[in-house]
């Protein structure tokens, strides 16, 4: 049996993502309350200088056009944890994650700094990824029976030279009737493209809907990619795994 020590790490980075319909007013007044509100999670602040480049190609000519723009962000050094903030999207990236719920009242205080300026903006693209990195400590870097579902694994039975395999990766992607899912899995192999040595394996989930939607709809768009998301991870684990992560 796996002991719990013996996993490295299994959740690597949840990543938020808004694109704007066009580009949003951001106004010293809307850093000022981000920084204020974000503080306790994100106390430290930078901004710099952007150049948006933007190719137009028709049947007589292809001209780009420029655009300058300033980007913000917010950081927390010890987590790693950090948002940024530009005229046509936000990006919210978490690599010490504790419960959804705590993850989602950060995601709250965006939403309603964004209406609080821009109730009128529309988001062109909403995403919520979640990166699943099992590092296992111990045992044969291929073998991953009872730990991971075997529809997902049974590729592995293709490859007669396993000493030689460097990477093996699957991707799955769903069209449900509001959003869509990009699912990633298998060997990545962090010392690519060296033969796999480690016991490493990916579930990486990718969930996003391209239609336009209103600020207001955010909080329900991200519980239900949550929702799908974590259906799909207790779908892609067997009990071995499940047993580990309960100690």
């Amino acid at each position: 049996m796996i002991k719990l020590l013996e996993i490295e790490q299994l959740l690597k980075k949840v990543i938020f993502r808004l694109d704007f319909l066009g580009e949003i007013k951001l106004s010293q007044q809307t850093v000022d309350h981000f920084k204020r509100d974000l503080s306790e999670y994100f106390p430290e602040f930078g901004e710099q200088d952007k150049i948006f480049v933007e190719v137009l190609v028709n049947e007589a000519q292809k001209t780009t056009k420029e655009k300058r723009f300033k980007s913000f962000s917010f950081k927390n050094d010890e987590t790693n944890n950090s948002i940024t903030l530009e005229p046509y999207a936000i990006i919210l990236e978490v690599k010490e994650y504790i419960t959804y719920e705590d993850f989602k009242e950060v995601v709250q205080k965006i939403n309603r700094i964004l209406e609080g300026e821009n109730s009128s903006a529309k988001i062109s693209r909403i995403g919520l990824r979640y990166i699943n990195q099992i590092i296992i400590n111990e045992g044969n870097p291929l073998e991953w029976t009872g730990l991971i579902k075997d529809s997902l694994i049974s590729s592995l039975n293709f490859v007669q030279e396993k000493n030689q395999l460097s990477r093996l990766m699957g991707i799955i992607e769903l069209n449900r009737s509001d959003y869509l899912i990009r699912f990633q899995y298998g060997w990545f192999n962090s010392e690519y493209p060296n033969p796999i040595a480690k016991k490493e394996f990916l579930l990486d989930y990718d969930c996003y809907s391209e239609n336009e939607t209103d600020i207001s709809a955010i909080i329900g768009q991200i519980d239900m990619f949550h929702s799908a998301i974590k259906d799909l991870f207790n779908k892609s684990i067997l009990d071995g795994l499940n047993d580990i992560m309960d100690g």
